[in-house]
């Protein structure tokens, strides 16, 4: 396991994080980035919490879903060619399950995890690789930087995952052909077996008696590789193992006479340095067809699930929440229930007035938790005069309810809403998979009978 007491914040410097203004179409990983736990998360860290976490919420003892997912992304990555620009992180370890290549049930748990919160915006391979991401950063490793944009395959890729019988030569061009050097293969390896283990189960020619009641897949697991490695004190059974036609791990780590390994034991800050740039090399290896997107960073103020809907009344109602987030001292030390937090709106015609405005309010089921920093969500609850309508707004808001208000304005042209289309969720149902659904949506059209009155139609 990466060491916690010499944890770095290493984000790659290869690719300049921008901010995005919202909305986008990388919103839904963006939440899933930012909010960890609570309210508004995507259920990912809670997989990865605590970092031995196992599948089945625990229920796989000595498994590691931290290793899983690292270790489903590898073997997904593992199809790319360096020379052709084919195959990399594309999702198509999903058709590859059954070969010899990728024995054990990590794949389909990993796929069967992530593949739910799949939508038509949000690819699998780039939940795997956000998973990946957010569960090194959960288990105190280097913080890797996010870039989506990944597109899934739709067929198997061609073979070519290392495998543990396969002689050091053979080793070095799978990975050359996957774009790393005989020195970069070394780091990765020793990176990615920096967690997880040897399961007895999947790889019976490598380990003998391991399996027990409390341990059913017989997991020997590898921690603290380098410096283990270096001192003779290794369990890996990559190393030691009675087979030694499958200790691939000793045979990679000796390739350059151990200098990599040694320099590892010796600097736990390089091992994290060169891991994080490593890992983000590996995850966006993809098609050379697909571009991925600048950096995600946390939005410092986003808009999370509004809604605009008629009421009983025939009034327009905007609910919602609006999630503040900081890595300021200010914005851990503050209280959410004393921070004030307005929203004002334009209307459709571009005017403003001191009546468009609302106060959000905090209360204890919005508690949530990020990685990155300190976050809060705030309920909004607004009338809207439906003759005016709204098209835009901005948030002021603070960390103290004495301190000066920052006005947040999403890049200086505000928070885009439309109420032109409002769809009616009270009026509408969600069927089961292969059964009708049934959406209700209102269409508004706004006529200005006068310069000063104007009316609205509902369609």
């Amino acid at each position: 396991m990466w060491s916690r007491k010499t944890f770095l914040f290493l984000v790659s410097a290869s690719w300049p994080a921008r901010a995005y203004t919202w909305p986008s179409p990388f919103d839904a990983l963006e939440d899933a980035y930012t909010v960890s736990s609570g309210f508004g998360s995507s259920g990912i860290v809670d997989e990865v919490t605590p970092c031995s976490q196992s599948p089945g919420s625990g229920s796989a003892p000595g498994r590691q879903n931290t290793a899983e997912w690292l270790r489903t992304a590898y073997h997904d990555m593992a199809t790319y060619n360096s020379t052709t620009g084919l195959g990399g992180l594309d999702g198509s370890i999903g058709f590859e399950t059954n070969r010899p290549e990728n024995v054990g049930s990590a794949f389909n748990t990993t796929v069967s995890f992530f593949a739910p919160l799949q939508t038509a915006q949000t690819s699998f391979s780039d939940l795997l690789a956000l998973g990946v991401i957010l569960a090194i950063k959960n288990c105190a490793g280097p913080s890797v930087a996010f870039r989506p944009g990944r597109i899934d395959a739709t067929e198997a890729g061609p073979p070519g995952v290392p495998q543990p019988q396969e002689s050091l030569q053979t080793h070095i061009a799978e990975f050359a052909r996957q774009g790393f050097n005989a020195t970069e293969m070394i780091a990765l390896v020793a990176c990615g077996h920096t967690v997880g283990g040897v399961h007895e189960v999947d790889f019976p020619q490598s380990i003998q008696g391991a399996i027990t009641p409390d341990n059913p897949d017989g997991v020997v697991h590898f921690d603290n590789i380098a410096t283990q490695y270096i001192n003779g004190s290794t369990v890996d059974q990559l190393v030691v193992g009675f087979n030694h036609t499958t200790n691939s791990d000793a045979a990679i780590f000796a390739s350059d006479g151990n200098q990599t390994m040694l320099g590892f034991a010796q600097s736990n800050d390089d091992f994290l340095s060169r891991c994080g740039d490593l890992l983000g090399r590996m995850l966006n290896t993809v098609p050379a067809s697909v571009e991925l997107g600048d950096a995600i960073e946390p939005l410092p103020v986003k808009p999370y699930q509004l809604s605009l809907v008629f009421n009983a009344t025939g009034g327009l109602q905007l609910t919602g929440n609006i999630r503040i987030f900081g890595t300021s001292a200010a914005a851990a030390a503050t209280n959410p229930a004393d921070m004030p937090v307005q929203l004002l709106w334009t209307d459709r015609h571009g005017e403003t007035s001191p009546s468009y405005s609302t106060t959000a309010t905090w209360g204890s089921f919005l508690e949530a938790t990020s990685l990155f920093g300190s976050i809060q969500f705030f309920d909004i609850n607004a009338f809207i005069d439906p003759s005016a309508g709204i098209s835009s707004f901005v948030v002021d808001w603070a960390y103290d309810a004495d301190g000066p208000l920052t006005k947040s304005d999403n890049g200086g042209g505000g928070f885009p809403f439309q109420d032109v289309v409002i769809f009616q969720r009270v009026n509408s149902c969600h069927g089961a998979v292969n059964e009708n659904s049934t959406i209700n949506a209102v269409v508004c059209i706004c006529l200005r009978i006068s310069s000063h009155t104007p009316e609205l139609l509902r369609l």
